[in-house]
C-alpha cells in the first residue's frame, strides 16, 4: 500500500512470515498504537476470541508484507484477518480509499468496502491525530465454516481493537 497503488485483495497473501507465533501472547491490557507497530498481535486479547466473540481459530502470526509495516494475521471463522497499524498516517483521509463507505467504530472515523472479485473486505480506522489502522479480511471460500462474512468480521475486529487501544500520551 505504501507504493501508492490501489488496494489489492492479495495484499495479505504476499506477506512473508517473520515467525510462527507472535512475540508476545495477547492479554486483556491496553496498548498504544505505537506499541502495536512492534507487536501487532497484541491488538486483540485472549478474551476477544471466545465463543460469541471473534471466533479466532488460528492464533495470530506476525508478518512483514512488502512495503508495509509489521502486521498480524489471525484465522477466524469467516476468513483470514490482517491488521496493520500506522502511527503517522490517517488512511481514512487517503484518496485511494475515498470510495469506501463512511463508518464509525466506537466514535472513530472509518471507511469500509469490499473487493468485487472475491468479496474480501478492507477497513481503515482513524484512532488519533495522523494515526490509523487497516484491516483486510479475506474469505476462506465456500467450503469453510461460515461466519459473519468479511465485512462483519472487519467490523467486529475493528471494535475489539479500538476497545483495547490506549490513547497516545500528550
Amino acid at each position: 500500500m505504501a507504493n501508492g497503488t490501489r488496494p489489492s485483495a492479495s495484499a495479505s497473501s504476499s506477506a512473508s512470515r517473520s515467525g510462527t507465533a507472535p512475540t508476545a501472547h495477547p492479554t486483556s491490557s491496553t496498548h498504544s498504537l505505537a506499541e502495536l507497530t512492534q507487536h501487532p498481535c497484541l491488538a486483540v486479547s485472549d478474551t476477544d476470541g471466545g465463543v460469541g466473540k471473534l471466533y479466532i481459530a488460528i492464533e495470530g502470526v506476525e508478518t512483514m508484507p512488502k512495503g508495509d509495516p509489521k502486521s498480524c494475521q489471525w484465522g477466524a471463522v469467516g476468513g483470514l484477518v490482517s491488521f496493520t497499524p500506522y502511527t503517522s498516517t490517517d488512511l481514512t483521509k487517503d484518496t485511494r480509499f475515498r470510495d469506501l463507505t463512511h463508518k464509525s467504530v466506537s466514535g472513530h472515523r472509518a471507511r469500509l468496502g469490499t473487493y468485487q472479485r472475491d468479496g474480501s473486505a478492507l477497513m481503515v480506522v482513524a484512532v488519533g491525530a495522523g494515526q490509523s489502522f487497516r484491516l483486510i479480511v479475506t474469505s476462506f471460500g465456500d467450503g469453510a465454516p461460515k461466519g459473519p462474512g468479511t465485512v462483519g468480521l472487519a467490523e467486529e475486529f475493528a471494535e475489539a481493537i479500538v476497545s483495547h487501544l490506549r490513547p497516545p500520551a500528550l
